[in-house]
């Protein structure tokens, strides 16, 4: 199954959240494609919430790609927060990553959005239960030359502050830089809403997000771990985007 939140104004939303649920085919079950690849990578944005009984498909698949620790597929889970309103709290949902999805909707000219969807390199939008479609899309995109290098020159943790400085291949203008703040893998036991009586796991967990609106060639940006957690359990993602068409070009993760 698939489901939609129509997308309507600025005001209406401010007010309520309209969810319209529709049918999706359930292709979960598949094996993916082993690509060995030294030019592309794949950033892989999955919009999902614990409260969607459509959604655990889709996290069974991203936590695969997860566990291959493919240095050229980054998963990433965004945990939208506009099911939590109907019987189980997400508690790793917020309302910019509902924000995040919007913004592609935009970029795609969708006219809803859903769970659970996944966004390839900003450049394809999915069912994110699709495994076939997603193996296929994943294995062209490892095929194409990376624009441009990210890499880590130094990270510190304070308190509960990560500091980040970045270095780029080049300059391209019009793009902004992304810092992502991934948890590996969190097991709840959901009491509530469609998947109650569920044991979830949830993989690369978007904790904390922060955007540079102009990349330059280095720089420095910040992410804030949860608090009285261990930064063992977290890596750090970045990824450059173009503005204009929301296309990443360049990302790199690495284990805090």
């Amino acid at each position: 199954m698939k489901h939609v939140l129509l997308l309507i104004s600025a005001a209406t939303i401010a007010a309520s959240l309209i969810i319209v649920m529709g049918c999706a085919q359930n292709k979960s079950r598949v094996a993916m494609t082993d690509v060995k690849s030294e030019k592309g990578f794949v950033v892989m944005e999955l919009f999902t919430s614990q409260g969607c009984s459509s959604c655990p498909p889709a996290d069974d698949i991203l936590g695969q790609y997860a566990m291959k620790n493919d240095e050229h597929i980054i998963p990433l889970a965004f945990h939208v927060d506009y099911w939590n309103r109907l019987g189980w709290v997400d508690s790793f949902s917020n309302a910019a990553n509902t924000e995040r999805q919007h913004y592609y909707a935009t970029k795609f000219d969708l006219e809803s959005i859903y769970t659970p969807q996944i966004i390839l390199n900003g450049r394809k939008e999915l069912v994110g239960s699709n495994g076939t479609e997603i193996a296929t899309a994943v294995s062209d995109l490892l095929n194409e030359a990376e624009p441009v290098a990210v890499s880590i020159s130094k990270k510190v943790v304070q308190e509960n502050t990560v500091k980040i400085s970045y270095v780029l291949s080049k300059a391209v203008s019009n793009t902004s830089i992304n810092a992502v703040l991934v948890q590996a893998n969190i097991v709840t036991q959901i009491r509530a809403g469609e998947n109650r009586g569920v044991k979830l796991n949830n993989y690369n967990v978007v904790r904390d997000f922060n955007t540079k609106s102009a990349a330059t060639a280095s720089g420095n940006i910040e992410l804030q771990l949860p608090r009285g957690s261990s930064a063992n359990a977290f890596s750090i993602v970045l990824f450059v985007q173009d503005n204009e068409s929301g296309k990443i070009i360049g990302a790199v993760k690495v284990v805090l």
